[in-house]
């Protein structure tokens, strides 16, 4: 598991650093950087995988590891792509950096300077945009280091997406999603349904009750090669993944996750997007069945005040950003008065109560909103 994620110069991540639990969620302003620690992390846990490639026009997959190019006046001594994320695992760190100026240079300081505080750490040559540093640690437990990082996965579904008819999974591959978005549901349901048929019938059991008009759901082919979902009614009528709800695909989206190949890292964007409020809560008991019965990190970023109710006071860090200093970090129980407030209000509504949209400066500084 992360415990401690450190970005410099990624995006908006100009000297980040956040403290983080097996479940947390990221609160915050628009455009303070929630979703740019997401995409920080997946990227880093990606290199860790080694899960990165380019095709033939050079473009990255399996996404892009999003690069700045620039950066403003005040930072003008960096080189563009200078970059560095960092992670605290339990046995140990990994980080990555890219960057223009003299590499060997950077790695004997670095090697020096890790050694004295205590940290016996190597740097090792790793490509990214042609030059970089994949810094890992040499003591016995390197691999164990890198089995805690072994695979991210973001989601950020998009109904459309979640509506299409997809390809059949091949035994022999894992089942995950195609994309972000959700491409590819209709196949994992087949695959489901075809490797753990206990697995299939508990999803089932729970759509009938969380949704009392459907009475069965099942996996249509449309193709000799494609799949499509469809829900069969209480009244016997079926009704195509082109005309489900919003609410139901979400909800078949994120049932889907408890059961697919197992990653270390899950990134969720905005978990209560299309659900109601009574879903909301469901969803996430769902992320922390994930959490706790595979051992998967679950990490997402929210603007629900429902989202954060189910969770705890150390899950939840409030995100904020400035033009000089960018993105900060701090937990919500860390914030002036937490404790006599928190006898007030639930802490989804303590966020809404003192935070004003733009900096959050009532629940930073204490003052009243």
């Amino acid at each position: 598991m992360i415990h401690t994620f450190y970005a410099r110069n990624y995006g908006c991540l100009v000297d980040t650093e956040a403290s983080l639990t097996p479940l947390h969620a990221f609160i915050g302003p628009n455009d303070s950087g929630k979703s740019t620690l997401l995409h920080g992390l997946r990227t880093l846990v990606q290199f860790a995988g080694a899960h990165f490639r380019q095709d033939d026009q050079g473009r990255w997959e399996p996404f892009e590891p999003y690069l700045p190019t620039s950066y403003p006046p005040s930072q003008s001594p960096r080189k563009p792509h200078d970059i560095l994320l960092e992670c605290g695992v339990d046995e140990g760190w990994f980080a990555i950096e890219t960057g223009l100026r003299n590499l060997e240079e950077r790695a004997g300081k670095r090697r020096s300077s890790d050694t004295s505080a205590g940290h016996d750490r190597s740097n090792v040559p790793r490509h990214w945009e042609s030059l970089g540093v994949l810094r890992k640690t040499q003591h016995p437990w390197e691999q164990r280091i890198l089995s805690q990082l072994r695979q991210a996965r973001l989601v950020r579904f998009d109904p459309d997406a979640l509506r299409e008819p997809s390809g059949l999974i091949p035994e022999t591959q894992p089942v995950g999603f195609l994309d972000d978005r959700g491409h590819g549901l209709a196949g994992i349901y087949f695959a489901i349904r075809n490797r753990n048929d206990d697995a299939f019938s508990r999803i089932v059991d729970d759509v009938r009750r969380h949704f009392p008009t459907i009475n069965g759901l099942r996996v249509k082919a449309v193709t000799s090669s494609k799949v499509v979902l469809e829900v069969e009614l209480v009244n016997g009528a079926r009704v195509e993944a082109a005309r489900l709800s919003e609410g139901l695909l979400y909800y078949l989206a994120f049932a889907a996750l408890r059961y697919m190949a197992p990653v270390s890292l899950l990134l969720v964007e905005e978990p209560e997007n299309g659900l109601h409020p009574a879903r909301i809560a469901e969803v996430m008991r769902i992320l922390r069945a994930i959490v706790e019965e595979s051992g998967t990190q679950v990490l997402m970023a929210t603007h629900s005040p429902l989202v954060v109710n189910e969770l705890k006071p150390d899950e939840v860090s409030v995100v904020t950003r400035t033009a000089e200093g960018g993105t900060r970090v701090k937990r919500i129980k860390d914030t002036p008065d937490f404790e006599e407030r928190s006898k007030v209000y639930a802490l989804g509504e303590l966020w809404i109560a003192y935070a004003n949209g733009e900096d959050e400066a009532p629940l930073l500084e204490g003052t009243e909103p």
